[in-house]
């Protein structure tokens, strides 16, 4: 009798997991939004309303991991405004494949863009860096994505586009008037950018975590000017990125490849933005990104804490040491400094009343333990390096047409050899006139190698960190008012006062009698080497100021086509840290885009 109730139980259990199975519907949750969406962005705007501190901020991030944020939300407690929002996100988080199939769904969509670039000064604003709105804002001519929905834990995306490339035939900026269309003057058809995909990967995951394997842009922060962990300046990172994620803590550990800076950074020849040889050239070394990074919902989940250690690891003979992979190790406790340089962050969110959130970060760099010497105007030592960034956000949905009312104000500071530091000649007692001789730097400075038609190939440098890197004082304002899907216009107001230092300057002991005595940003001198300019030493004399006032918006005429637009006005005092040297511009962008 105990035998036939057994299997009676096992073959009801059997026809109840399969009567499951077959009404459970098809369901992948594993695409990864891209940075651009707004999806996030949305949701943040709701907690903020329900007097949450911001979901977890480090993108990017899976539909699943979107989805538990949304989760959180007492939707009862929405008003007419805030469901006109949630049913926004609601309907980003329903997308499905164009061809939706047993086995593997597949999806496209392709995108055409016209954009016209318009600006008054074309001798001093004449390339991507030195425009507002920049390379990783401007749309390419014509986007085609492919999307894959492998089962239920597999996703994959691959975006190839018609664009013109990062470095010009005819520079960018140096005409009045520029576009996005090939070969409209000053376009050549050797300005065809080769170098895409720039968002390529596959994905794995579950509803509670998340594998990423190729290329994409990550953003780790609150921040509106930048974020002082890891910003979203960077085009894309080759990486591998694993996350798991729950209602009150997330893990992220990140490795990202990059050139290794000895094939475009040297001190020597100070030629450090020109093209380096072509696509023959032998690549060789290793410069890694490793990172991992928690992040905790505490107090009634009204206070978000995060805690990042990041280290670069660099190898001239392509040397990988496989102890150093541990996700869960202190990456300060290897003690390999000739190897890598370590960074570590904390950053906290509190969001005291609905809609008013208020945010910092701090980053440690270097500085001097109990017993080592703080560098003064008497003792050298090495130089105290950290970065500091507060703001606050508020964020509201408004009564009448589903409109969200957006304001926010941010202050950074960076100490002048943040992200910085030395890393080959004359030991750690190295001297101004030592690093002369140095080639490179193990710093927080990173590039994408890029190919062009006229069969050259440059870096793009830029730091991993804040968007502007060490030796900065920022203050940035901005306000607007988003329907979201439909239209958007918003007011931004930047100042900063930048010292001599920047990315290519070498890393030197500062203190002592005949050391750098200038230890707080600004500076006002440049006494060590600078890879990109022999002259930073004789000609850098004060710090620059810059200021940059403008608008932008987007609106959409259906579901097919938008518009959108942004106008800035750019003034900067002492250029290029020259006293009395200043010099302005200003940019117009316009544009119209197709999808399908």
């Amino acid at each position: 009798m105990k035998k036939r109730n057994g299997g009676l139980v096992l073959a009801l259990s059997l026809l109840l997991g399969m009567t499951v199975l077959v009404a459970e519907p098809y369901m992948n949750k594993q695409m990864i939004y891209s940075l651009d969406s707004d999806v996030y962005e949305a949701i943040a705007v709701l907690y903020m309303d329900q007097g949450l501190s911001l979901p977890s901020t480090t993108g990017p991030y899976s539909q699943a991991e979107l989805q538990l944020m949304l989760e959180k939300l007492n939707s009862a407690r929405f008003g007419e405004t805030a469901k006109a929002t949630y049913d926004y996100i609601c309907g980003q988080l329903d997308i499905q494949p164009k061809i939706p199939a047993k086995g593997v769904g597949f999806s496209w969509n392709v995108g055409a863009n016209v954009e016209t670039y318009l600006h008054t000064n074309t001798t001093d604003f004449t390339t991507r860096d030195a425009w507002i709105r920049g390379y990783n804002q401007q749309k390419p001519l014509l986007s085609i994505g492919l999307e894959t929905w492998p089962g239920k834990n597999f996703y994959g995306y691959s975006e190839f586009t018609v664009a013109n490339n990062n470095h010009l035939q005819n520079v960018f900026g140096s005409s009045v008037f520029g576009t996005n269309v090939l070969m409209v003057p000053p376009n050549v058809l050797g300005d065809l950018d080769m170098n895409m995909p720039y968002r390529a990967f596959v994905a794995a995951g579950g509803d509670y975590w998340s594998f990423q394997l190729g290329r994409d842009r990550m953003n780790w922060g609150a921040g509106v000017s930048g974020n002082m962990m890891l910003g979203d300046n960077i085009k894309y990172h080759n990486m591998a990125r694993f996350t798991a994620f729950g209602s009150k803590f997330k893990y992220t550990f990140v490795t990202s490849f990059f050139p290794h800076p000895k094939e475009y950074m040297d001190y020597t020849t100070h030629d450090a933005t020109t093209a380096k040889g072509n696509q023959r050239n032998l690549l060789d070394g290793i410069s890694m990104y490793m990172a991992h990074r928690l992040e905790w919902r505490m107090f009634k989940d009204k206070v978000g804490f995060a805690l990042t250690e990041s280290i670069m690891y660099q190898s001239e003979e392509n040397y990988l040491d496989l102890r150093i992979l541990n996700p869960a190790a202190i990456f300060h406790d290897y003690y390999i400094r000739s190897n890598a340089n370590s960074l570590l962050g904390f950053e906290l969110d509190y969001t005291p009343i609905n809609n008013l959130n208020v945010y910092g970060q701090v980053v440690v760099d270097e500085f001097a333990l109990p017993g080592e010497t703080i560098p003064s105007t008497s003792d050298s030592g090495f130089p105290l390096a950290f970065g500091y960034l507060g703001g606050v956000k508020y964020t509201k949905p408004l009564p009448k047409d589903n409109l969200v009312l957006k304001a926010s104000f941010e202050a950074a500071y960076t100490d002048p050899y943040l992200y910085l530091r030395y890393s080959k000649s004359g030991g750690d007692g190295v001297t101004a006139t030592d690093l002369k001789g140095d080639t490179y730097g193990l710093d927080y400075v990173v590039a994408v190698r890029e190919y062009n038609g006229n069969d050259k190939v440059y870096y793009n440098a830029a730091f991993l960190g804040y968007t502007y890197g060490c030796d900065a004082i920022a203050f940035n304002l901005n306000g607007g008012v988003k329907q979201y899907g439909k239209w958007n216009a918003e007011a931004n107001v930047f100042y900063m006062i930048h010292g001599t230092h920047d990315m290519y300057t070498a890393w030197t002991q500062t203190g002592g009698t005949t050391g750098d005595n200038e230890f707080h940003s600004p500076t006002t001198s440049h006494p060590t080497a600078n890879a990109a300019d022999s002259t930073a030493q004789t000609t850098r004399n004060s710090a620059y100021h810059l200021l940059v006032a403008g608008v932008h918006g987007s609106y959409e005429i259906n579901t097919h086509f938008s518009v959108y637009g942004q106008v800035d006005y750019i003034h900067i005092k002492n250029y290029k840290n020259v006293s009395g040297k200043n010099t302005n511009d200003v940019q117009l962008t316009l544009g119209v885009s197709y999808s399908m």
